[in-house]
Order: C-alpha cells, then sequence, then structure tokens
C-alpha cells in the first residue's frame, strides 16, 4: 500500500484577534504565530433546457427547477499549505475525473492532487456528470481557485446535532430475504423489521469571518438525496437545507454537504418533503448558536492510495431478481453483462483524513457504504467529531456490510452498481480507522 506524504500538523491562528501562545515559553521578539485562513468558491452547474435526470432505472425528464445545482469549494489554508474540500451537486464522480480534475487543480493553484478531496452529493435530481462538456473538470477547477484567492482569517466551531424522524433504514427482511421498501405493496413496507439502522446524528464544522458572519458551514448527514419525488431539477433536501439555514441567519452561507454513509438508508417517504429543511436545517441552526470553539486548530492530511479487490465469483442472481424486483429483470440482466465485459481484479482506490484541531475529523470512501460500517468507524475513532464522507475522490458502487450480503437484494448484485470484493466494507472500516490514528499521532503537543 502507498502512502502519499502526508501533510504536517500546523500551528495556526484562530481569527485575526485572538492570539493564542505556544506551551514553552517565547519572548514576544520569538512570538510567530500562524493563522487559519478560508476561502470559499461557487460555481452554478444547472442545467439549462430538458435533462434526463440520473438516478433511476427508469429515468425521467424535466427542465423545471426547485433548487439550484452547485460546485461548492473551500479551501483551508495554514502557512502556505493547503487543502481544498470540494462539493459537487450530482449523483456520482468516478475515480477517471477525480483524477482529471485533482490534476488540473493542482496545476491551477499549487494545491496538491492528494490534498484536495471530491464529494458527490448523490442527488438523484440532477444529470450525471457526462451531461457537462468536460465532465465537470474546469468547474471544479473554477471553483477551487475562486476559494483559493478568496482566503481569509476565520475562526473555527464544531458541534453535534441529531435529527431524527426524516431517514430509515431501507432494507427490511421478509421471509429471511432483504427487500427494498419500495419492492413491496405501500401496507407492507413497514410490517417486517428493518435489517439495519439510520443514523440521526452528525457534525457540523462552522468558520466565521472576522466580521461576525458565518463563511461557510460544513456538515455530513447519512440519507439518500433521494426526497424530491417529482421530476425536477433539484439538489434534494441539501439544497433545502441550505436554503432554511440562510433564511434563519438572514443572509446567505454556504453549506457543504458531505455525504454520509447511506447505502441503505433512505428517506422517510410519508412524511413531508420540506420536513428534511425544517428538521436539518432547524438542528444545524441550532448547533450555530452553541458551538464548540476550536481554539488552536491546527491541520493535518493523511492520503491513502491503494487497490480494492474485484467481487468473488461474480454471478447473476435471476432467481432473487425475479423474486425482488422482476419489472427489472432485463435490466439487471444488461447491468450484469456490461459489467461482467469490463471487470477488473482490482480499482484504485483513495481514502483520505483530514484533521482540524485536536477534536475533529474527516475520514473519506468512495463507495455507498452501508451505514453500519459508519457508525463501527465513529464508534471507534480516536476523535470526538468524526464526519464519514462516502461517494468522495471516485464512485465505485455499494460497499455492503456482509450481514447485507447474506441478506440480498440489489445492492448486493453483481453489475455497474456493485462490483467490488464482499470484504470491501471490512477494508473500508480498517483503512479509514488507520488513516484516523495516524492523524491523531500527528497531533502537536501544544
Amino acid at each position: 500500500m502507498h502512502h502519499p506524504p502526508r501533510l504536517r500538523s500546523l500551528f495556526l491562528l484562530v481569527s485575526g484577534m485572538v492570539w493564542f501562545r505556544c506551551a514553552v515559553p517565547v519572548s514576544a521578539a520569538d512570538e510567530k504565530p500562524s493563522t487559519l485562513e478560508a476561502g470559499v468558491g461557487m460555481v452554478d452547474i444547472t442545467p439549462v433546457g430538458e435533462v434526463t435526470l440520473a438516478g433511476s432505472p427508469s429515468p425521467k425528464k424535466t427542465s423545471e427547477v426547485k433548487t439550484r445545482l452547485y460546485v461548492r469549494a473551500l479551501v483551508l489554508s495554514a502557512d502556505g499549505k493547503k487543502v481544498a474540500i470540494v462539493t459537487l451537486d450530482t449523483l456520482k464522480y468516478p475515480v477517471d475525473l477525480v483524477q482529471k480534475a485533482r490534476a488540473s487543480i493542482e496545476q491551477a493553484t499549487g494545491i496538491p492532487a492528494a490534498h484536495v478531496i471530491i464529494c458527490a452529493s448523490h442527488t438523484h435530481s440532477g444529470p450525471l456528470w457526462s451531461y457537462y462538456p468536460d465532465k465537470l473538470v474546469t468547474p471544479i477547477t473554477e471553483a477551487v481557485t475562486k476559494a483559493a484567492n478568496d482566503l481569509t482569517p476565520c475562526t473555527v466551531g464544531i458541534s453535534k446535532g441529531k435529527a431524527e424522524g426524516v431517514a430509515e433504514c431501507r432494507r427490511v427482511i421478509k421471509d429471511g430475504h432483504a427487500w427494498n421498501r419500495w419492492q413491496l405493496k405501500p401496507d407492507e413496507a413497514d410490517k417486517y423489521p428493518a435489517e439495519g439502522q439510520a443514523d440521526p446524528d452528525f457534525d457540523i464544522l462552522a468558520l466565521r469571518s472576522a466580521d461576525g458572519k458565518f463563511k461557510a458551514l460544513a456538515y455530513n448527514f447519512a440519507c439518500h438525496a433521494a426526497n424530491n419525488r417529482s421530476p425536477l431539477i433539484s439538489a434534494d433536501y441539501p439544497g433545502d437545507v441550505e436554503l432554511h439555514v440562510q433564511q434563519q441567519l438572514g443572509y446567505a452561507v454556504p453549506a457543504f454537504f458531505l455525504t454520509g454513509a447511506c447505502g441503505d438508508v433512505n428517506p422517510i417517504y410519508s412524511v413531508r418533503r420540506d420536513l428534511f429543511g425544517e428538521k436539518l436545517g432547524g438542528e444545524i441552526v441550532r448547533c450555530l448558536a452553541q458551538l464548540e470553539p476550536v481554539p488552536k486548530p491546527t491541520l493535518a492530511i493523511e492520503a491513502c492510495e491503494f487497490q480494492m479487490p474485484g467481487r468473488e465469483h461474480p454471478e447473476f442472481k435471476e432467481e432473487e431478481v425475479a423474486r425482488n424486483w422482476p419489472a427489472q429483470l432485463e435490466h439487471y440482466r444488461k447491468a450484469y453483462t456490461s459489467m461482467k465485459a469490463r471487470e477488473k481484479p482490482s480499482y484504485l482506490y483513495f481514502i483520505t483524513g483530514i484533521r482540524i484541531g485536536p477534536d475533529f475529523a474527516i475520514v473519506t470512501n468512495a463507495n455507498e457504504l452501508f451505514c453500519s460500517i459508519a457508525l463501527s468507524i465513529k464508534q471507534q475513532s480516536p476523535f470526538k467529531h468524526t464526519m464519514t464522507v462516502e461517494q468522495t475522490n471516485g464512485a465505485h458502487g455499494y460497499a455492503p456490510s456482509a450481514k447485507a450480503f447474506a441478506g440480498g437484494s440489489y445492492e448486493t448484485w453483481f453489475g455497474e452498481h456493485s462490483y467490488l470484493t464482499t470484504k470491501a466494507a471490512d477494508i473500508i472500516e480498517k483503512e479509514s480507522l488507520d488513516v484516523l490514528k495516524k492523524l491523531r499521532s500527528e497531533e502537536p503537543k501544544l
């Protein structure tokens, strides 16, 4: 396994107004405190005209816009070294395009490619990356360039929130087999026990400018961005959440949605569609009123690159598909045949960790990870606040748990959306924890 050189922990200045001394006594002449700076860049990528919405075996076309789509970039800088966090309002972003975009960013800004994370929101209400003229490489580079040119000193705050009653495990066990709720009749969907659980807890990172206003927010929530049940172009519930937060604050602030582990978690479709904005957005606003300050927000990054094995002995589960989703039998037959023709022994995989201060960390993966795996990572993490962020620096389909493979259903069927080893979730958990432990070991003694 290859680990690129890591970004060493840095001593940072919280704002232009508050200074902190090291534990070791120094004279005034020797004091050289460093600064944490943050910059934001946004590029509108809302389609013009009719487009095909991604994320369904039976895609719909529309030109009507509910909420606009963006590339958002947040650059954090310390002592001339930078990290870029990019979010995309799109279903997914493949690893080969991630490599192109990261190389373009490095050339344009000098930010090392290994210090860039690119996270897709997984919205099902927008076009695929292939819709855009250069597959989003230029808008991504433009957003990061804007952010790199927008750096100003910021204070940092962190908090934990909880949004209950909006998301649920979408897989239930009927007659010993796993079914997705939509594969059952409406009056059956809630009769059977859920295979797993949803995670209502989330973490938030807030950056505040010298004028007292928030410059950027980043939050991590585990639920499919599939709440917009009408054929509309939309950033889905992350777009609604951002609008709610901005309305409550009284000014525009970009809310960076870092996709949580939601391979088996969907919105509760029986509740009001606008409940996400109210509950999740309202909880974010509550968190902003009681942030825990990070007085010495040191910065570190750990980038891990390796080859993830492919699926062992792939086969077409015809009987299972015919039982669970007969209307999609031919769709999944074609998906199996197509993936079988281009499968590889292994696939390039990136896991990246970012630490800000002693208690906050982000760790990424490139899958639709099942929620139980992220919960295990968070429980074992050496950090008080850990964002487990999926759909980042690649898009390698579902990474079900061992329990899910035993239950079956479509997340486990070999094809375009499920082709990694059945041990992928275990590998992601182990590598993520290794990255987090390395970030913890690099924490300076202040």
